[in-house]
């Protein structure tokens, strides 16, 4: 089974929520960090979508 997440954070690792990112930048992938981290900090969607791709991967074959 696949650890989708792990609530224990390790040193020097840095909380998704707390990461600023600049919203006037014209490039897009500022954006797009923004749309994932909304979804990473919102449990429900975070449960949904990760429910979601778990059914979209393959299973690992040994």
């Amino acid at each position: 089974m696949r650890t989708v997440h792990t609530p224990q954070m390790s040193f020097g690792e840095v909380d998704i929520s707390t990461i600023k990112l600049d919203p006037r930048s014209r490039d897009d992938i500022p954006a797009i960090l923004v749309g994932l981290q909304h979804i990473y900090t919102t449990p429900i969607l975070h449960d949904s979508i990760f429910e979601i791709l778990q059914q979209i991967i393959p299973k690992k074959i040994n």
